[in-house]
């Protein structure tokens, strides 16, 4: 009998692992305007295009915390041109900001949805409305998580923020053991660069951070292109939202250092959007609170069928 029950355990903790292996419908390089762009789609239902922060973040710090969303949608991830596991673009100024917008388009016409939903972190969110400015009538639906401001009036109020935070004792412990683990310098900066901005700064070390071997010839690549037209989109965007008609819900950390006031502001140019605060969250709300998050978009989603 117990042999039994050991070959039945073992037969049911097989088909889960290779159910949940099934979630991967897709995982690879297609060729988008020309560059192969590397992706992983998981999970079935509505399709939603991930576009993480960055730029030069691939998806492996995103898609890992994504699975609870994954169980009712699918979702698309992908690398930008020039980042993770996709391609550095022959011509030399081939990561400009607008052909990072059009690669959206381009994935769009590649998966055949004939409208997206966009879901955006912080600067893959201001992507998500460069994209929707550019392409209104290709939306579905926007959600927006932490997203990067459209101009620089609330700088202050996050350098406040950071420096409120450095003062903090526990913090500054950590920031110490960080600097002196044995890692990239690339790595430490970036966990050091996230470190205030958490609900509990020790959920630091749940984010994965991957470095392809060309990353220091991807990044020269990616911000030649970016720095060539960056003034164009530094400046304030927030009146070119008129144009989005589509349902947007945004997301906001409260924990985060950027400022409330930002993401209300946010709401308030574009019209057709409602705020959701995350108390309980700082800049990933998906990571920090994943079933909640799942939840939350969840119903947003669901009401745009």
């Amino acid at each position: 009998m117990k042999f039994t029950r050991t070959l039945l355990l073992l037969a049911s903790l097989f088909v889960a692992t290779w159910a949940d292996a099934q979630k991967v419908s897709f995982e690879g390089l297609k060729k988008v305007n020309g560059n192969n762009l590397y992706f992983k789609v998981i999970g079935e239902g509505e399709p939603i295009l991930v576009v993480q922060t960055g730029p030069g973040m691939n998806m492996e710090y995103i898609e890992p915390h994504m699975h609870e969303l994954a169980k009712k949608n699918k979702l698309i991830f992908f690398d930008p041109r020039s980042t993770g596991k996709s391609e550095i673009p022959d011509d030399t100024m081939g990561t400009m900001h607008k052909y990072l917008v059009d690669d959206i388009e381009g994935i769009r016409k590649a998966f055949g949805i004939q409208k997206l939903n966009l879901l955006g972190h912080s600067w893959g969110a201001k992507m998500a409305l460069l994209y929707a400015i550019k392409y209104p009538g290709n939306i579905k639906s926007l959600v927006l998580t932490n997203a990067y401001p459209l101009n620089h009036e609330f700088d202050s109020l996050q350098m406040d923020y950071n420096y409120r935070m450095a003062k903090k004792p526990e913090l500054q412990e950590k920031r110490m053991e960080i600097i002196q683990r044995h890692i990239s310098r690339i790595e430490i900066q970036q966990r050091l660069a996230f470190l205030y901005s958490l609900y509990n700064f020790m959920d630091i070390d749940k984010i994965q951070l991957t470095y392809p071997d060309n990353y220091g010839d991807a990044q020269r690549a990616l911000f030649r292109g970016l720095s060539y037209d960056y003034k164009k989109y530094d400046a304030d965007l927030y009146p070119s939202l008129k144009n989005v008609k589509a349902p947007v819900l945004v997301i906001h950390g409260d924990a985060d250092g950027l400022a409330l006031k930002a993401s209300e502001k946010l709401v308030e140019s574009l019209g057709n959007a409602k705020l959701m605060h995350f108390e309980k969250s700082g800049y990933f709300p998906y990571m920090e609170e994943p079933e909640r998050f799942a939840g939350v978009v969840n119903t947003f989603i669901t009401r745009q069928k």
